[in-house]
């Protein structure tokens, strides 16, 4: 191999532009590679090609690996000019100080991309705030999982970055205002992609930002709810935009009703979520700011009361607006959802609307769509959505939705998903195509295990090697079954378990198996959620599997708070020696104090922190929870989060308003007080208001009378 030289003046560029070194071995030298004088140590190797090597790793692992070898290395760390990228995830909270003392606060002006992802690190006022001001080489900062206490302070110091071009924040918790930090954002001289989510969830007002200051934002991603009537003053902000998503963009009681105030002439990607967006608001936004779009993903939910059920689904409708006012058009994904509650007449309804796009507006432009559906226990969920290709990162696989739906474009070729989600096994069985991308797989609960074996009816249409994450929403799955699965996903990391069914199987004879102990030696799982209650004797076997865990998440009884502690935080020499970080998902106040009092009194950590979520992460995700169950028991047709966000997030708080429904009353109303004052009102109002039967049904299921009676 021909040694290169850096030349002096090229020493301070960016080694992620150093072009590729291939070193290859010479035939006539392969016989002798083994011989004394052809090894070379790591050591012998040039600095330049250590540089290298060492792009193609995780900088904390370089450091943490090299940095104590010799002074050579540590050399090679601090008196270089190359850029670096830091990313602090998976480090733990003593780690992270060492890498922050003697690294980070020393080389902050080498670095270029900054992520923070980990709040159990360290605390952002150490990590972040001391050095944000010496990063003048920033371009890229991503932020995740903060909490919104930091917002502020974060977005007030970014005016400090001139350089900095990415910007990525994404909050655990709520903010009181979006309208300062949308201001301050926007103000940056050189950013250029902005991706936001901040859980914003007191009444909203219309967005007042200036209309005479405007933004070279090119890519912007809002992932937190957005009305449709603040979508004006938002878009006459960024007249260089060429890509937009928003995944919230919310309608119910937010009709638009300004006017355009800008035109976006470069705007030629855009990615929709509706949320009880009336079309003739869709028909208004695109006349006014889509004119130029060449790509339109569109997702459209139905499960609001407020909006017809077949609104978008009116094909003549869409092609007198594309032709009209979308003339750049090429790519149309569309995808829309809905509840189905009488398979018979709804279908029938639904075959009429969807036959409009077949028309030859559709096929001319080679557009074609496809209906599926799968069912719950009260009702079925229907998708109509574009094919050919499927170019959506998510695919739902289940049943065809009837005989008399005339369908193009069948996916019997190769599919460009990633993330599959199999509800059917009929579907999959039928299914000829192949999902050559797939890095995800979940299967739901309708997903039926009917044969000895499913690796290699799954293998038929998803390479099970190249998975890296397995969600199994499967409520009597053997245990048996998933080694098995695992023992074909060599490249999976994160596994996610509704329950652990040991139903006459013995766990010490699972773990004499030797497809056990070869699935244990070979796997390299580090992140794993178990949703349903973990019993000791199963976390046990568990984590024997997956001896390289990092993240847990698990549902504990009390009763069993003690024991699986001490065996997670006493056993740090084996199986447990990798973990980082434990989530408890579901549990009391005093279930947290407990487990430290006992960490504590028992000396199992040195170093640790506990943490609760101080807003409605929790509560969310609770939310999310009893809705689930309210649909799935009872068939609510008319209450939705969409239409009630509020009412749902305060009244579904899930388990624990069923576990303890007499101190749930006033526990909620001390929190709203707190945190959110003045919103009580709004959300009894709300609950008030519903019909006395949805009213009655939705108090009944989750035990209480809320703010009925405050």
């Amino acid at each position: 191999m021909e040694q290169r030289k850096r030349s002096q003046n090229n020493h301070n560029n960016d080694y992620h532009n150093i072009k590729r070194i291939k070193i290859r071995i010479p035939q006539n030298l392969r016989s002798n590679c083994l011989t004394r004088d052809s090894i070379t140590t790591f050591e012998d190797l040039s600095n330049e090609l250590i540089y290298e090597i060492f792009e193609y790793l995780d900088f904390y692992h370089v450091f943490e690996t090299f940095y104590d070898l010799n002074k050579r290395f540590q050399d090679l760390f601090i008196h270089s000019n190359l850029s670096i990228k830091i990313n602090i995830s998976s480090i733990s909270k003593s780690k992270c100080q060492r890498y922050l003392t003697h690294f980070i606060m020393h080389q902050t002006h080498r670095i270029k991309t900054l992520r923070l992802s980990n709040p159990f690190a360290t605390d952002m006022t150490l990590l972040l705030f001391p050095i944000i001001t010496n990063l003048t080489r920033l371009e890229s900062l991503i932020i995740t999982n903060i909490e919104s206490k930091y917002i502020k302070q974060i977005i007030n110091h970014l005016s400090s970055l001139p350089m900095l071009s990415l910007l990525i924040i994404i909050s655990i918790d709520t903010i009181k205002n979006q309208n300062g930090i949308y201001q301050k954002i926007f103000r940056l001289p050189a950013l250029k992609y902005c991706q936001m989510f901040f859980n914003i969830l007191r009444e909203r007002k219309h967005l007042h930002l200036p209309t005479n200051e405007f933004s070279l934002i090119e890519h912007l991603v809002i992932n937190d709810q957005i009305l449709i009537n603040q979508l004006d003053n938002l878009l006459s902000c960024v007249p260089q935009l060429r890509r937009l998503s928003l995944n919230n963009l919310y309608g119910f009681s937010h009709d638009r009703t300004l006017t355009k105030s800008i035109t976006l002439n470069y705007l030629t990607h855009v990615s929709l979520r509706l949320y009880a967006v009336h079309f003739e608001d869709f028909e208004s936004i695109t006349k006014d700011f889509f004119h130029k779009v060449e790509i339109l993903r569109i997702y459209v939910r139905c499960q609001s009361v407020h909006l017809s059920n077949t609104e978008y689904l009116n094909g003549n409708r869409w092609e007198r607006l594309i032709s009209t006012h979308m003339l750049n058009l090429r790519i149309f994904d569309f995808q829309h959802q809905d509840h189905i509650y009488d398979y018979k007449d709804d279908t029938l309804t639904y075959e009429t609307h969807i036959n409009m796009f077949n028309s030859s507006f559709w096929i001319k432009r080679q557009w074609f769509f496809e209906s599926q559906w799968y069912t719950k226990k009260h009702y079925g969920i229907l998708t109509f959505y574009s094919t050919n290709p499927y170019r959506r990162k998510y695919y739902d696989l289940c049943r065809i939705l009837g005989e008399n739906v005339e369908l193009h474009g069948l996916e019997t070729i190769d599919n460009r998903a990633q993330h599959i989600c199999i509800h059917d096994t009929n579907a999959m069985e039928t299914f000829m195509g192949n999902f050559r991308n797939a890095t995800e797989l979940t299967l739901f609960e309708t997903f039926n295990i009917c044969r000895n074996s499913i690796v290699t009816d799954l293998n038929r249409i998803i390479p099970l090697k190249q998975l890296s994450t397995l969600s199994l929403d499967y409520h009597h799955l053997s245990f048996k079954k998933v080694i098995e699965l695992l023992g074909s996903t060599p490249r999976l990391h994160t596994l996610k378990l509704n329950s652990i069914s040991l139903f006459r199987l013995d766990p010490a004879s699972i773990q004499q198996n030797p497809i056990f102990s070869i699935v244990s030696i070979t796997n390299t799982i580090k992140n794993v959620t178990l949703n349903q209650n973990i019993t000791l004797e199963k976390l046990e076997l568990m984590i024997n599997l997956v001896p390289r865990l990092e993240y847990l998440t698990i549902n504990l009884n009390e009763q069993d708070l003690k024991s699986v502690t001490r065996f997670l935080l006493s056993n740090r020499d084996k199986n447990t020696r990798h973990l980082s970080l434990l989530c408890i998902s579901k549990h009391h106040k005093h279930m947290v104090e407990n487990m430290r009092l006992l960490i504590q009194k028992e000396k199992l950590l040195d170093d640790f922190t506990i943490k609760v979520p101080t807003s409605f992460v929790g509560l969310l995700a609770r939310c999310q929870s009893a809705k689930a169950r309210l649909d799935y028991e009872w068939g609510i047709k008319t209450v939705y989060m969409d239409d009630y966000p509020l009412l749902l997030d305060a009244a579904a708080t899930g388990l624990r308003i069923t576990h303890s429904p007499a101190t749930a009353k006033d526990e909620l109303n001390a929190f709203f007080h707190e945190r959110m004052p003045g919103a009580c009102d709004e959300i009894a109002n709300k609950i008030t208001n519903l019909d006395p039967n949805l009213q009655s049904i939705l108090l009944a299921q989750l035990q209480c009378n809320l703010f009925i009676d405050k």
